[in-house]
């Protein structure tokens, strides 16, 4: 896809790039007047997307155009599949999650990939079980945007 991501379509690509006669800037105008018809997309607006896009990692500015980084292919290749590498279980760890409402279908997702690791609920965003948890399983979390409101301790039993 192009510089508008999911709203540009082939055609709107394919015009852009043919009156754009090579000028980037001409071509990004063209998109923009494109989109903007089919969504009433403000200016402001698309430069705050674009800027929050960039910020997650999701697009990458290479060349004169907006590309899809790997975080950003992840992303549109479904995140809520299953990551199928299991923790090692090396040792007890808790795990603690705090998603705001507007991400539940990421923190549903959070709680089937735990489950289906053996973890045990202690509360309804504690959970305790194997770790340390794969790497693929913290890029996810980065993808989706919650990295932060996802916290793994190591628990240690007193002797």
């Amino acid at each position: 896809m192009g510089y508008y991501l999911e709203e540009t379509t082939f055609s709107d690509e394919l015009i852009a790039f043919l009156f754009s006669c090579r000028s980037n800037s001409i071509r990004k105008s063209i998109l923009w007047e494109r989109v903007h018809k089919r969504n009433k997309l403000s200016r402001l607006t698309y430069n705050q997307n674009i800027y929050r896009l960039k910020k997650r990692g999701i697009i990458t500015y290479k060349d004169d155009f907006y590309t899809l980084s790997q975080n950003g292919i992840a992303l549109y290749n479904n995140p809520f599949r299953k990551v199928t590498e299991k923790p090692k279980k090396t040792k007890k760890i808790i795990v603690i999650f705090d998603i705001p409402e507007k991400k539940k279908k990421v923190r549903e997702w959070l709680r089937r990939q735990i489950k289906m690791w053996g973890f045990e609920i202690i509360q309804k965003s504690v959970w305790i079980g194997d770790g340390p948890l794969p790497k693929e399983f913290n890029k996810r979390l980065q993808i989706l945007g919650v990295e932060k409101g996802v916290r793994s301790f190591n628990v240690q039993t007193k002797q």
